[in-house]
């Protein structure tokens, strides 16, 4: 019988270790997708990033049509009343006017690469955001596996010596409810990792699962927090400021367009209204469209003057957007960056500290079921309050890379 139990204990021994030794392949083949990798991947098969590459090829397209000149007229009149001879007659407006719609036209080819420029740096934002996500909930979730097992184990421990009457039913209940909140909050948790997970793989098309790199506090540029102080040229180089700069650009130059198809346009023909043996020089026609009916005219030339206004407005408001959002994220920069630095130079010791000063004193009978579940409690949620600041700290700074348009 006892020759059994030994066999029984080494085959879920060897059970236990291969499922180990399974588990652990399996973690690590399971691929680490690089943030830089999800960004290019994301641009590749954004729907949006090729609907821009098609209205800048659109406009360029159109380009072409600056010059287009209308129809040729092709008559047959008789003015002698003895024949019909055919004539050609070509309205041209003035010159200027093909001219300043090729100007036009480039400018518009240049508003959307400006326009495919801002759909980049969305892209490039939600893709950088989502990662961070991913990376907070996976830091979360592994924290919480690690508690949620303590815990487990706590509770179990509890209803033991409590169905032994070593503990009253106060204590056993406690245990159990600290157990369930964390294991509840360790499902949602898993929950919100595997929603962010499938959001990365749609926007980047990878199907395989894959995991991200650890978070970890996300280097400035700058060499000091405090050099990201307020210029008054920050928004210069964002993507929204220079895609209304550039729409000004465009009104611009469809006001000069309307303006210049106010001026007289030609009349070209070749059309016979003599007779037969009429020279040559008498059978063509030149004349000029007069713009008499101004106020047609006008109508345009007052619009288009009115959306160089409204572009200029639009500008100078996402100007103060700009300046107002970078303010913010200044401002909560330096308040994170001060709760890492507690954490950093002495939080998380103290709380690593606490959990195991709590383990000691309760596996020695020192300390209740209660309070070692209070001080390991507070303690991690210490470690989460520290994950979510450094997940704010790095947020701060995506938006800042954001605004600044270096994402």
């Amino acid at each position: 019988m006892r020759s059994l139990q030994v066999i029984n204990y080494r085959w879920k021994l060897i059970s236990f270790l291969c499922g180990g030794i399974l588990f652990t392949i399996t973690s690590t083949a399971q691929r680490i997708l690089l943030e830089t990798e999800a960004i290019d991947a994301a641009l590749k098969n954004s729907a949006l990033m090729q609907v821009s590459d098609l209205q800048i090829m659109e406009n360029k397209y159109l380009q072409k049509s600056a010059f287009n000149i209308p129809n040729l007229d092709i008559v047959a009149e008789s003015p002698t009343g003895t024949f019909y001879p055919v004539g050609v007659l070509q309205t041209l407006d003035f010159p200027t006017v093909y001219f300043k719609q090729n100007q036009l036209q480039k400018q518009r080819t240049i508003l959307s690469e400006k326009g495919k420029a801002i759909t980049q740096q969305d892209i490039k934002r939600l893709v950088r955001q989502l990662y961070l996500t991913l990376q907070f909930a996976q830091a979360l979730r592994d924290q919480l596996q690690v508690q949620d097992s303590l815990y487990r184990q706590v509770s179990e421990s509890a209803k033991r010596q409590f169905d032994a009457g070593q503990i009253d039913y106060l204590a056993k209940t406690f245990a159990e409810s600290q157990y369930g909140e964390v294991h509840n909050q360790f499902i949602q948790v898993q929950t919100d990792y595997n929603v962010t997970l499938h959001q990365l793989q749609t926007y980047t098309g990878l199907k395989e699962s894959f995991t991200a790199l650890p978070i970890e506090r996300t280097v400035l540029s700058s060499t000091d927090i405090n050099a990201y102080g307020l210029p008054s040229d920050l928004y210069l180089e964002n993507p929204s400021y220079k895609y209304f700069l550039q729409l000004k650009e465009v009104n611009l130059k469809t006001l000069s367009v309307q303006r210049n198809k106010a001026l007289p346009g030609l009349v070209l023909g070749y059309l016979n209204q003599g007779p037969p043996e009429t020279e040559t020089f008498y059978k063509f026609r030149v004349g000029i469209r007069a713009p008499i009916w101004f106020w047609q005219y006008s109508g345009n030339i007052n619009a288009a003057r009115t959306s160089v206004a409204i572009a200029e407005k639009q500008a100078n408001a996402q100007q103060q957007f700009l300046t107002t959002e970078m303010e913010l994220a200044v401002g909560n920069i330096q308040k994170y960056n001060e709760s890492l630095r507690y954490y950093e130079a002495s939080g998380l010791k103290r709380t690593d500290d606490i959990i195991n000063t709590a383990k000691r004193f309760f596996e020695s009978g020192q300390t209740d079921y209660i309070n070692y579940l209070r001080n390991t409690n507070e303690a991690y949620l210490i470690k989460s309050r520290y994950l979510e600041t450094l997940r704010n700290y790095n947020l701060s700074i995506i938006t800042i890379n954001y605004l600044t348009g270096k994402l």
